[in-house]
């Protein structure tokens, strides 16, 4: 059980949003940068895997958003519609491309792995800001001050 309640505030409410565009972003930078490669496959793996991951965390979101915002009474049931739904899109998409394409399964993964690698670094960064917050002990401001007038600063 959780002591401190300070760790249940890690999420607030513009979090999705932030984590939306951070992984946007740096999908677009990995894109970038797979395009020195020369390498068509490359950057096509890669781009389809951040798409279909940036998407399926979005799906997540909305099913969320929906379902609590109608306070739905049979959650479970709708959760279990949509992600059937979802997956199934999410599957026969990467079945018609492996199937139609040269994939790269290296950079398909590492596409795939974009947004969940982004909610790690946020949440990381996150504890890490809050734990060092409450252990290093800061210098004592007003003792700097008054030496510095005393010495004419």
């Amino acid at each position: 059980m959780i002591k401190d309640k300070k760790y249940l505030s890690i999420l607030d409410d513009g979090f999705p949003e932030r984590v939306f565009k951070t992984a946007l972003y740096l999908s677009l930078i990995i894109v970038a940068y797979s395009l020195s490669y020369m390498s068509l496959r490359l950057t096509m793996s890669i781009g389809l895997g951040c798409f279909i991951s940036i998407a399926l965390c979005k799906a997540l979101w909305w099913t969320i958003q929906q379902s609590v915002k109608n306070k739905r009474i049979e959650i479970k049931r709708f959760f279990l519609k949509i992600s059937f739904i979802k997956y199934f899109i999410a599957g026969t998409v990467l079945f018609l491309v492996c199937f139609f394409m040269e994939v790269h399964a290296v950079a398909l993964a590492i596409g795939l792995s974009v947004v969940i690698g982004v909610i790690v670094m946020k949440v990381g960064g996150k504890l890490l800001v809050n734990y060092l917050n409450r252990t290093v002990k800061t210098t004592n401001y007003k003792h700097i001050e008054s030496s510095c007038k005393k010495k004419g600063v």
